[in-house]
């Protein structure tokens, strides 16, 4: 009599089954008798079927999906509270015949459509000067001192500042800002090689009492664009001569 030889057939892993299901998600479908001793550990203790664990995961993805987007959903409209912000201060800006009704646009318009508590426009020249109560001409090399990273920037700047950047930009109201919006103005001149070189010549800074009201993770596009619109106009109403700045914006 022979003896029957034992084959060593080699285990499947957990690895394995959870692949196969996953390439097979009809394998119950013609399995109710199996489907119906498949059980569950529940986390307080007991057992769930296979179909209630199935509905309670797929609850928790709806909630998971349903708050992503409420997450978008505030997004957009925020984005879209700025952009409405962002026309109407442009359009105010590109209406100004003057250096005087422009500032004047400037800074109505960020205290009404942005609800700021501070703001300055700084300005680089060789030739400082006092403008306006919000507006200042100061020499790129004493700025470079006290928001030189800022200067380095190229895109806007969302946030906390330091209390050296603060003090410098808000001077008159720097304990009043908890969050700001730091925009560099710049202009692009074609150097003797045919290539763009960007110029900073101003800083915007917009400052609120609030400390979520500017925060690092919203989107920059539209204030970014408020910079760019600023960087053509700026040069048409900024004092281009000696002539002291004062007198030039009583014209």
């Amino acid at each position: 009599m022979k003896s029957k030889q034992k084959t060593d057939e080699p285990e499947l892993t957990g690895t394995q089954v959870a692949e196969y299901l996953s390439a097979n998600p009809d394998f119950f479908s013609d399995r109710d008798s199996l489907l119906a001793l498949m059980t569950l550990p529940h986390q307080q203790g007991g057992a769930v079927s296979l179909v209630e664990r199935q509905v309670s995961v797929l609850r928790d993805r709806n909630r998971s999906t349903k708050n992503h987007l409420d997450d978008l959903l505030n997004a957009a409209r925020r984005n879209n509270e700025i952009f409405d912000k962002c026309q109407s201060l442009i359009l105010s800006l590109l209406a100004a015949k003057d250096a005087i009704t422009f500032f004047d646009a400037l800074e109505s318009g960020l205290k009404h459509e942005f609800d700021c508590h501070a703001y300055s426009l700084v300005i680089f020249s060789d030739d400082p000067e006092q403008i306006n109560t919000f507006t200042s001409r100061v020499s790129l090399a004493n700025a470079k001192e006290y928001v030189g990273d800022l200067i380095k920037g190229t895109k806007p700047s969302l946030g906390a500042l330091r209390p050296s950047e603060q003090d410098f930009l808000f001077p008159n109201a720097s304990s009043k800002v908890k969050s700001a919006a730091v925009l560099p103005i710049k202009t692009r001149s074609i150097n003797k090689d045919a290539t763009f070189e960007h110029i900073q010549i101003a800083l915007l800074s917009i400052g609120s009492n609030r400390k979520d009201y500017f925060d690092a993770s919203m989107d920059t596009l539209f204030i970014g664009f408020v910079a760019d619109v600023l960087a053509q106009l700026l040069p048409l109403h900024i004092p281009v001569s000696n002539t002291p700045p004062a007198k030039r914006l009583e014209e």
